[in-house]
């Protein structure tokens, strides 16, 4: 870990750390609501219509999703009450936070990792977190994976908003040496993208078990929890597979704990996921254009 006076002449300081949290844009209060509505089995499908619908912007851009080539529906859906007639609660829940969580991007980008490829590689994460926990993990309901797996990495995002510069050579550095992100995010600034996403969730009042899971997916062990597990694994999967950039050059390993509560191998899974890729180009298009 880098010294603390390092830190201080560098400005990563704990106060220069949370000021960048706190400049992040904030998370939509219709989507905090839809997230709080949609964790509760008893939610009114009415109720849930009904906040959408006053966010004029976010009822666009879902019904634009909806229409897209992705969800490739027979009849064009005109209102977001016939979007969750025909996609469920959990998948416009799911469209609603990438929504919000795109909408934080830098406008600007850098060579070292430009958006799009960043874009892809969250959305590719989540993708695969949730049909881990659907296929492998037998798990009811897989939405909060999906949400996990788009913000895992988020607090990079924050990095390169206010701090381009220098995680530009945190980035050149890594690739350079073949060096675990992490490793060098904490030299240059005490602190790595994981815990600073885990700030950012917590600015912007996600649940608790969000917030834990962007903290420790990079270190998940046999007691890590099914999110923990299911992030990790998509994570390292997305990156196997070649599905964006997270920026960083290690792969990370597939223990073999993680093959024995999911069921199968590495290779097993990604074989099974071979139409992934048009998928994720498909949604990105939806999300970012």
């Amino acid at each position: 870990m880098a010294s603390d006076s390092n830190l201080v002449e560098s400005g990563f300081t704990p106060q220069h750390l949370s000021a960048m949290v706190e400049s992040m844009p904030p998370f939509p209060d219709s989507v905090h609501q839809v997230m709080a509505m949609t964790s509760n089995l008893n939610c009114s499908p009415k109720g849930l219509v009904g906040v959408i619908e006053r966010d004029p912007v976010l009822t666009m851009k879902i019904l634009k999703m909806v229409n897209s080539a992705f969800f490739a529906l027979s009849r064009e859906v005109a209102s977001v009450q016939h979007a969750l007639v025909y996609l469920g609660m959990n998948t416009v829940k799911n469209m609603a936070v990438a929504i919000a969580t795109v909408d934080t991007l830098p406008r600007n980008s850098i060579p070292e990792l430009p958006m799009s490829s960043f874009l892809t590689h969250s959305l590719a994460t989540a993708a695969i977190a949730q049909k881990l926990a659907k296929d492998y993990l037998q798990l009811r309901d897989a939405s909060d994976h999906f949400v996990a797996g788009l913000l895992h990495d988020f607090g990079k995002v924050v990095f390169l908003q206010f701090e381009p510069v220098t995680y530009a050579k945190i980035l050149k550095e890594a690739r350079q040496n073949g060096r675990p992100l992490a490793d060098v995010e904490m030299k240059y600034t005490g602190i790595s993208s994981a815990a600073l996403g885990s700030m950012l969730a917590e600015s912007w009042q996600l649940p608790q078990e969000l917030v834990d899971c962007i903290r420790m997916h990079a270190d998940c062990n046999e007691q890590s929890s099914d999110l923990v597990l299911s992030v990790a694994v998509a994570n390292t999967m997305a990156k196997a597979m070649g599905l964006g950039d997270s920026g960083n050059p290690v792969v990370g390993e597939f223990e073999g704990f993680m093959s024995r509560r999911l069921g199968h191998d590495l290779e097993t899974m990604i074989e099974q996921m071979h139409d992934l890729p048009t998928d994720i180009q498909l949604i990105q298009g939806v999300v970012h254009g």
